[in-house]
C-alpha cells in the first residue's frame, strides 16, 4: 500500500475534525485552514490509489510477461521490466503529470465506451 494514500486519509480526517471545529468555535481561518486540508488529503489519497494502481499494473505485467516467456523470450522480458520500472519512477517524480495523463485517459476511455447519440429526425 502506498504511505500517500494513508497519509491522505489521515490528513483528510484531520481536516473534517479541524473545520468542525472551526465552526463549532466561530474561528473563519480555523474552519478554511481545516477545508484546505481535507482537499489536500482526498488528493493525496488519490495519489496513493493512482500509484497503487500503477505498480499493480506493472506486478501483473511482468507477472504475464514471466508466464509466456521461455529461454529466447527472456530478453523481451527484461525490456518489459525496464518499462515498468520506467513508468512507477516517472509517476514517483512526477505526481501531478501522471494522475493529469490518468484522468485523460480515463477520459477518453470513457467516451471510447460511450454509447452512440442516435439523431433522428421527423
Amino acid at each position: 500500500m502506498d504511505e500517500n494514500k494513508a497519509e491522505g486519509t489521515v490528513r483528510n480526517l484531520g481536516g473534517k475534525v479541524e473545520g468542525m471545529f472551526g465552526s463549532m468555535t466561530g474561528d473563519a481561518k480555523l474552519k478554511a485552514e481545516g477545508a484546505a486540508d481535507k482537499v489536500a488529503g482526498s488528493a493525496q489519497k488519490i495519489y496513493g490509489q493512482a500509484s497503487d494502481s500503477v505498480r499493480d499494473g506493472v506486478d501483473t505485467i511482468r507477472s504475464k510477461a514471466r508466464e509466456m516467456a521461455d529461454d529466447g523470450g527472456s530478453q523481451v522480458l527484461d525490456q518489459i521490466e525496464e518499462a515498468g520500472d520506467y513508468i512507477a519512477e516517472q509517476v514517483d517524480n512526477r505526481p501531478v503529470t501522471a494522475l493529469l495523463i490518468a484522468a485523460g485517459v480515463g477520459f477518453l476511455i470513457a467516451l471510447a465506451s460511450k454509447p452512440a447519440t442516435r439523431y433522428f429526425r421527423r
